[in-house]
């Protein structure tokens, strides 16, 4: 299916990247400068799965024109897509998270964000350029593993400056996810968070399947 690896591709994902982090900057800035007074919160550190395609539409940049790094590529390209539209039509259906009361602007930010995660998730599913079958969707697992880890460690590191609770799987409390709260309060939390993970791969899975249907019908 990864045929279409061009320079326009490229090109496409380089802007997106960049718009992405143009909007987080702005955002961060106006969370700490605007909305806190100047006192930063944790809480918004830009390390969540839905924070993923940014860095990832970044990396696929710094690797763009290597011809040796296409099966990275097409591993960046592949988790983009399942994670990116899983978070992003999750984070929009349950939206509680994108609203900022007072500030519309920011609110829009959020919105504005997700749907470009939607937006990037069919233009990869659109060109063909995410590995299919369910050996496409396992070569993204290990991506999945290390960014899940890394959460995990910025949230043990920066507990004490407030709920950081990247992934949303801080040890320090139970989920603040609908659901997930609740099988916390029955497994406790370390279970919880396995749970959580898996459940969060095997969404991206279905979302694999069902993009990957699209494509064979277009």
């Amino acid at each position: 299916m990864f045929l279409n690896n061009n320079k326009d591709t490229d090109r496409v994902i380089i802007i997106f990247g960049i718009v992405l982090l143009l909007m987080e900057i702005w955002k961060q800035l106006m969370i700490w400068k605007v909305e806190f007074g100047g006192r930063y919160e944790i809480w918004y550190f830009p390390f969540q799965l839905c924070s993923m395609p940014m860095y990832l539409c970044l990396m696929y940049a710094a690797l763009a024109g290597l011809k040796s790094t296409e099966r990275i590529k097409a591993v960046i390209l592949t988790f983009i897509r399942d994670y990116g539209f899983l978070g992003g039509i999750m984070a929009l259906i349950v939206h509680d998270g994108l609203i900022h009361p007072g500030y519309a602007a920011l609110t829009a930010h959020g919105f504005i964000w997700h749907v470009l995660m939607l937006v990037l998730s069919l233009y990869i599913t659109f060109n063909g350029l995410a590995l299919p079958g369910i050996s496409g969707f396992v070569s993204t697992l290990p991506l999945f593993l290390i960014l899940s880890s890394m959460a995990e460690i910025i949230n043990v590191i920066f507990h004490e400056l407030g709920d950081c609770d990247m992934f949303y799987i801080s040890p320090y409390h139970n989920s603040s996810q609908i659901v997930f709260r609740d099988i916390d309060a029955i497994t406790g939390r370390p279970l919880g968070i396995i749970i959580y993970l898996i459940s969060m791969c095997i969404g991206a899975l279905a979302i694999h399947f069902i993009l990957d249907t699209i494509y064979k019908k277009i």
